[in-house]
C-alpha cells in the first residue's frame, strides 16, 4: 500500500467484515403502556422513539466486554505464536476511541473527514416478537400491560437517513452477539490478517484502526446473561461541541428523563407513521370474545390517529400471571 489513503481505506474495509451481518427480518420494540402511548400516540404527530445514551443501559457491563476478550484472545493468540511480539505490543494497551469518524462525500464524490468527540445513544429492538424474557420487563402486578411495536429494518433505515444530512450526526444498525466464543472468533480472525499484513511503518493506522474496532465492537458486544433479549439496536452517534473547553449545544436535543433515581439523556426519533407494521399485545389472561373485542378498539384507535393496515396480535405466551 503505497499512500496513507490506500491504507486508510483498507482498514476501513476491514470493519465492515468483522461486524455483525445486516438484520433483514422484522423487529419489535417492547415497551409499557405508558410508553407506548408516548411512542404512537404523541404531539408531534409522528412516531417517536426515544434513543438513550450508551452509559445509562440497564446492563452494568454495557461497553466493557469487547476490551476485555480483545486481550484474552490477544494473550491465547501471543502464546500460541499466532501473531508475533511486536504486532502484540503495537495494539495490546490500545482503548477504544471516545471519537468517531464522520465521512462525508461532497457533489463530486470526494470525501471530507472529521472525528469529534461523541456521545452514543442506543434504541433497542428485539428479533423475537413473543418473548416472555421480554414481556417480563413490562409486568405491572399480576398482569402484563405491555406492548411490542413492529418494524423491518429497511424502513427504519431509510427514514433515519434523513439524520445523516447533518455532518455531526450518524446512525448505524447491529445485531448483538452474546456468546463469548463468536467474539473471540471474530477478534481472532481479525488478528489473524492483521499478522499476514503487518509492518512496522503501519504501527500507527493500526493502532488507530483497533482503537475504532474496539469502540464498534463495544456496542455489540454483551454478555451472555442478556441473549434472551435476541436485540437489534440503532446506535446513533451525535458529536460534542465544545467552546473553550465549555460544553455547547450539540446537533439534537438532549432531554433528560429520571429512573429509579438516575438521571437518563436520551434524544427524540421522529418517524414516520407509515412504517408501523405491526403491534403486539402482552398475554392478556381474558376470553377470545374480549380479546377480539379489544383488537377491534386497537384498530380502531390506529385508525383515527392515521395508522394504516397495522397487524395486530396477541401474545401466545400461556401464562396467567
Amino acid at each position: 500500500m503505497e499512500n496513507f489513503m490506500e491504507q486508510f481505506q483498507w482498514l476501513m474495509g476491514l470493519n465492515v467484515s468483522y461486524m455483525p451481518e445486516e438484520y433483514k427480518e422484522d423487529i419489535f420494540h417492547y415497551t409499557s403502556s405508558n410508553g407506548f402511548n408516548s411512542i404512537l400516540f404523541n404531539k408531534n404527530e409522528m412516531i417517536t422513539l426515544w434513543a438513550s445514551r450508551f452509559d445509562c443501559q440497564n446492563d452494568v457491563t454495557e461497553g466493557k466486554i469487547a476490551q476485555l476478550v480483545f486481550h484474552e484472545v490477544c494473550d491465547e493468540m501471543r502464546e500460541t505464536g499466532e501473531i508475533n511480539k511486536e504486532l502484540y505490543e503495537t495494539i495490546y494497551n490500545v482503548a477504544p476511541t471516545r471519537t468517531h469518524l464522520f465521512i462525508r462525500f461532497d457533489k463530486k464524490g470526494q470525501p471530507t473527514f472529521s472525528r469529534p468527540e461523541c456521545d452514543r445513544y442506543i434504541t433497542c429492538f428485539s428479533k423475537n416478537k413473543d418473548s416472555l424474557a421480554m414481556w417480563n420487563y413490562y409486568s405491572k402486578g399480576n398482569t402484563y400491560e405491555g406492548f411490542n411495536i413492529g418494524f423491518s429494518p429497511e424502513q427504519i433505515k431509510s427514514e433515519l437517513r434523513d439524520y445523516f444530512k447533518n455532518e455531526e450526526v450518524d446512525i448505524k444498525m447491529y445485531q448483538i452477539i452474546y456468546e463469548k466464543q463468536t467474539q473471540k472468533d471474530i477478534i481472532r480472525k481479525l488478528l489473524l490478517k492483521l499478522e499476514e499484513v503487518y509492518e512496522k511503518k503501519l504501527g500507527n493506522q493500526i493502532r488507530c484502526y483497533i482503537s475504532n474496532q474496539l469502540y464498534d465492537w463495544s456496542l455489540v458486544f454483551k454478555s451472555e446473561y442478556f441473549q434472551h433479549e435476541e436485540e437489534v439496536r440503532v446506535i446513533v452517534y451525535v458529536a460534542k461541541r465544545t467552546e473553550n473547553g465549555i460544553l455547547q449545544k450539540g446537533p439534537m436535543d438532549v432531554q433528560y428523563r429520571n429512573n429509579y433515581g438516575l438521571t437518563i439523556p436520551y434524544i427524540s426519533l421522529n418517524l414516520d407513521k407509515k412504517i408501523l407494521k405491526s403491534i403486539g399485545i402482552g398475554p392478556l389472561y381474558c376470553d377470545n370474545a374480549q380479546k377480539e373485542n379489544q383488537k377491534n378498539i386497537m384498530y380502531e384507535r390506529l385508525s383515527y390517529n392515521g395508522y394504516e393496515d397495522i397487524k395486530i396480535e396477541y401474545s401466545n405466551v400461556p401464562i396467567r400471571f
